[in-house]
């Protein structure tokens, strides 16, 4: 069993050997790694890694700025919506990027051709605002309700979160923000996407930014009348790697060709009837942008997404190497700075009591424990709430441990009620599957426990990514 926590030693310090608390042992040090060789970097060129992929603008991940920073160029009533929400200073991928997308807006009101970006930063370092501040920076002063803004996320909950922070900074403009997740039904869903008796050729667009999963995006590109993709001017893809990875109908393919099918009304382009068609500015394309702490490096996967001059932006450590770096690095992944790992050695029999003993001993609160499948998240938690409602109440904090399973067999209403309970910390851990491993952002993860070892790095680096979020310990 691994155990990666961010709230500290809870009264344990380590012995000079590196051991914590009775079999609890500290994470190796990986940082002496180099940066790769000039023969890595030859080798990933043989692969067919793109050059631009391998070699990525670095920013270092303690990089800082304050948000009323000229260099940012943000405008008043950003730098407003930030103080409300409690921002003084932007992270390191904020600071990289929000000046990337906004000169990008100038260019495309301009006509000019802008470049897709590509984005690899640590989870819980402030992809979701590198995004919507430049979003809504660039639609605020639009004077035309038309859909010029998708953001496409793998999972319901992740796309609710992200909806709701363009709804906060959309404030005092007004931008129209809608989701589709199929939380809601079809019908309902149409009815704020479009005015569907519209007839003008434009589409009926009741919307200037649209959040979604890709299954229900396809769904509206199929069946909702006035639906079109023909006024886009942003596509932004969250955790890229496992939209890339999902297949539902071909949805990546069917988005492409939707763009690509929908030109503008010929009306809006006067020098065409004259026969000055050459004379006339390039149409405004879409502009891609992708965010990820797994970036995939998939030549394959790559090529679908028809990148144009792609911009490779990859957050890294300060020290320039290490388990800390991605991006030029082959094969390794980002971790927050304040991150701290530990992990345990034992038999798997023996793994639900290690559970309870950092639940009881260790005081964890505010945990999620991750299982390697539904079946087994039900199991354990099954197990451990069994174990719970043995404990006397005054065995811990004269208070009850609270242990409640989370996972994609509830309905949406249950996962937002335990969801709630958790971030009022009324529940001491959650068990679960990967279902919330990637992109939610809850402020009480004091840590994060791999019950079951992740098949892969990038699984991990998501399921830590829980904790550790945004500078916090």
């Amino acid at each position: 069993m691994e155990a990666s926590e961010g709230s500290g030693e809870q009264g344990d310090t380590p012995s000079e050997d590196g051991a914590v608390a009775q079999g609890l042992e500290r994470f190796p040090d990986f940082t002496h790694e180099l940066e790769p060789s000039p023969e890595t970097m030859t080798e990933a060129a043989h692969m067919g890694i793109p050059h631009w992929l391998a070699h990525p603008t670095k920013i270092d991940r303690d990089a800082s700025l304050s948000t009323s920073d000229e260099r940012i160029g943000i405008s008043a009533h950003i730098r407003t919506r930030c103080a409300k929400a409690g921002i003084e200073r932007l992270f390191a991928v904020q600071v990289a990027v929000i000046p990337v997308l906004c000169a990008a807006q100038r260019q495309s009101r301009l006509r000019q051709h802008v470049r897709d970006v590509c984005v690899s930063a640590p989870t819980g370092s402030g992809k979701t605002l590198a995004f919507v501040i430049p979003v809504v920076e660039g639609l605020r002063h639009r004077v035309v309700v038309r859909l010029r803004a998708l953001v496409v996320l793998p999972t319901k909950d992740l796309a609710r979160q992200v909806k709701e922070t363009f709804v906060e900074f959309c404030a005092g403009t007004d931008l129209r923000v809608a989701l589709a997740t199929g939380d809601a039904s079809f019908a309902k869903e149409q009815a704020a996407l479009v005015d569907m008796t519209a007839s003008a050729s434009g589409g009926g667009s009741k919307i200037d930014i649209l959040v979604c999963t890709p299954g229900r995006l396809v769904d509206h590109l199929a069946t909702t009348p006035n639906f079109t993709l023909q006024h886009l001017e942003i596509w932004i893809m969250d955790e890229a790697d496992r939209l890339l990875a999902e297949a539902y109908h071909e949805w990546l393919q069917r988005v492409q060709s939707s763009i690509e099918e929908a030109g503008e009304p010929t009306s809006r382009q006067p020098a065409a009837d004259f026969g000055l068609g050459m004379l006339a500015p390039p149409r405004r394309r879409v502009q891609k942008i992708l965010f990820s702490a797994t970036l995939t490096r998939d030549p394959a996967s790559i090529a679908r997404l028809k990148l144009e001059r792609p911009h490779y932006i990859s957050i890294t450590d300060g020290g320039g190497g290490g388990s800390s770096t991605e991006g030029a690095s082959m094969g390794t992944f980002a971790f927050p700075s304040s991150l701290q790992e530990f992990y345990a050695a034992c038999n798997a029999e023996d793994k639900p009591l290690w559970l309870i003993y950092m639940l009881w001993e260790r005081q964890i609160s505010g945990g999620v424990c991750f299982t390697k499948s539904l079946e087994a998240a039900h199991r354990l938690a099954q197990v451990v709430q069994a174990w719970t409602a043995e404990v006397p109440p005054d065995g811990w904090t004269g208070s009850s441990i609270v242990v409640a399973e989370y996972s994609s067999d509830l309905t949406a209403a249950e996962r937002a009620r335990i969801m709630r309970l958790f971030k009022k910390g009324a529940i001491n851990l959650l068990v679960c599957s990967d279902l919330v491993a990637r992109g939610l952002d809850i402020d009480q993860v004091a840590a994060v426990v791999n019950y079951d070892v992740p098949t892969h790095m990038s699984q991990y680096t998501h399921r830590v990514g829980r904790t550790a979020r945004a500078g916090r310990q």
